[in-house]
């Protein structure tokens, strides 16, 4: 990856390293800024995703199901694991650095004058790249929340709101219902919505959202283990690309998305079952329930919050210790996923992460110990990966999660 391009964007204020500090919420600034590119946000068709957890899988089967019909579709999704270019995908393929670097030379002057965040920086440049790209649809996720993030200057096809935690609390709000309208404000007026939050009570805040907008509303269907139904047609899942419950719910999402925006699907079920098949293969997304070893058992995901915590502690061998690889930003929900570790069998490894916005190890450490959570080591991440390695037995497993940030110093780490 160019260096300069990389080192230009990371240059700017970014959440993962300033956190609230970073941010410029609204939309004036990246609607300065898309103003003086020509407004590339007004030359493609795109749906636009929010949630709390599962947006990011949700976005990639839609994307994937698009390029199993045919289409050319772009992706916008973040946090990346190994190489910024992951964030701003064509058919699956990460942006061209030589694209990316151009892009830089043409507008950084543009970017010196009007100082954007990161994240406006790049949700521009990934406009654009879709716009020159003649995409036909471009599937965009949240950066965080919904109503001020700089994704939202978008007009999309249809809106869609995926699972609502609690998450991000001390920026969207401490309660379900507070979340879940902050997530609202990507729903626009005449805009179709479809909406499954898993939870009565903000799956109410959408439907009134929805109401006050104008916005139909798209019932999304039934999901189960073993099929799919929506009001079209229900769909046999024989195989299926993403591992755990939750994600047929990410799937149902998905599949009904697909049928409102892809005709082909809507007249052949072959392109959905396709698209979530291969949903890895065609878009590259990784870390979600990815099994890279078979004996011992060892998982890696980006589960960063109590719940997707619970969701992939669940997904794993009940009969045995879980060795655990955690580590976890400051302001997530602590005691959450505190409460959530101490219902199952672990052993924790404490990695260490040099970013300013992840709990030192020690202090880490320190918590778990008072909710009497065992720890088994603290130190870099290869070090905490080979420590579990040597101390798994047969029937255990080791699980790799806590954040995106962790999952791709893994990789790093692992050279997987």
């Amino acid at each position: 990856m160019s260096a300069d391009y990389a080192d230009r964007l990371l240059s700017l204020p970014r959440y993962s390293e300033l956190g609230n500090a970073a941010m410029k919420p609204g939309l004036r600034g990246v609607g300065h800024l898309l103003a003086a590119m020509g407004h590339p946000e007004q030359k493609f068709t795109s749906v636009h995703i929010a949630g709390t957890n599962g947006k990011g899988s949700t976005a990639s089967m839609i994307a994937a199901i698009g390029q199993s019909a045919g289409y050319r579709i772009g992706l916008y999704t973040s946090p990346h694991l190994l190489h910024l270019s992951e964030r701003i995908r064509l058919n699956g393929i990460p942006v061209p650095d030589t694209w990316m670097q151009g892009a830089l030379d043409r507008y950084g002057s543009l970017f010196d004058r009007l100082q954007p965040s990161f994240f406006e920086a790049l949700t521009a440049l990934a406009f654009l790249f879709f716009a020159e790209s003649s995409v036909d649809l471009a599937v965009v996720e949240t950066g965080l929340g919904g109503r001020l993030d700089a994704t939202n200057i978008l007009r999309p096809k249809l809106s869609v709101i995926s699972q609502i935690d609690l998450d991000h609390t001390q920026t969207l709000g401490n309660s379900l219902t507070s979340i879940a309208r902050e997530k609202a404000g990507i729903i626009k007026d005449d805009t179709p919505v479809i909406a499954a939050t898993g939870q009565a009570a903000t799956q109410q805040v959408m439907q009134e959202t929805a109401s006050s907008q104008n916005a139909p509303w798209v019932e999304p269907g039934i999901a189960t283990d073993t099929y799919l139904q929506t009001p079209l047609r229900t769909y046999d899942l024989h195989s299926y690309g993403l591992a755990g419950e939750h994600q047929t719910h990410n799937a149902l999402l998905a599949t009904r998305s697909a049928e409102i925006l892809f005709p082909e699907a809507r007249q052949d079920p072959l392109f959905i079952l396709k698209g979530l098949e291969r949903v890895c293969e065609l878009t590259g997304l990784r870390a979600r329930l990815e099994v890279f070893n078979k004996k011992p058992l060892a998982i890696l995901d980006v589960a960063h919050n109590p719940a997707g915590i619970a969701a992939a502690l669940n997904y794993m061998p009940r009969d045995g210790t879980v060795h655990l690889l955690l580590s976890l930003m400051k302001d997530k929900e602590l005691t959450g996923v505190m409460r959530v570790l101490k219902g199952h069998s672990l052993q924790v490894y404490v990695c260490d992460l040099a970013l300013q916005r992840a709990v030192p190890a020690s202090d880490l450490a320190r918590l778990l110990e008072e909710y009497a959570i065992n720890v088994a080591g603290t130190g870099s991440v290869s070090a905490m990966w080979e420590l579990a390695l040597g101390r798994v037995i047969q029937q255990e497993s080791i699980l790799v999660c806590g954040s995106h940030f962790l999952a791709g110093a893994f990789l790093s780490a692992v050279h997987l």
